[in-house]
């Protein structure tokens, strides 16, 4: 009976050390990384994407003459707006370029009509939310 006993009690001492020892079968999955971001058009709206401090980005929206959207504008303090050094823009695009002078992070904004909301008193942003989705544009920058 002792000799039982004892082969019980090392059983349960192998069992247990070999529990103490299993791997977890749950997986993480990293996050996707943050697209980055060189120029960006009306498909690009609802999005976040990244750049590095010294990137310079554009942004060129398509529409007619009687829907043309508003100049874009960038708040939060990542983004500066540059001289894009093109000559001028096709008939009915509005555009925008501007450089990650700094970490952080900005919202880049339009709209076209038939919302025609005025920018914020500091002008850094149009009140897109009071537009319908297909007249407005908002993209979120991470500069890094």
């Amino acid at each position: 009976m002792h000799r039982i006993s004892a082969a019980l009690a090392c059983l349960a001492v192998v069992v247990t050390a070999g529990c103490g020892t299993a791997r977890s079968t749950v997986t993480t999955h990293p996050s996707p990384p943050c697209p980055h971001a060189t120029g960006l058009t009306q498909a690009d709206s609802g999005k976040t994407y990244c750049v590095r401090v010294g990137d310079q980005i554009s942004v060129l929206l398509g529409s007619t003459r009687q829907d043309m959207w508003l100049e874009p504008l960038a708040s939060g303090n990542a983004l500066k707006g540059v001289p894009n050094g093109m000559a001028s823009l096709a008939v009915g695009v509005t555009g925008a370029w501007y450089e990650a002078t700094r970490q952080g992070r900005s919202v880049v904004t339009s709209v076209r009509p038939p919302c025609r909301a005025a920018a914020n008193s500091a002008g850094t942003s149009y009140p897109v939310g009071s537009c319908t989705l297909k007249d407005r544009f908002t993209v979120t920058i991470i500069a890094s």
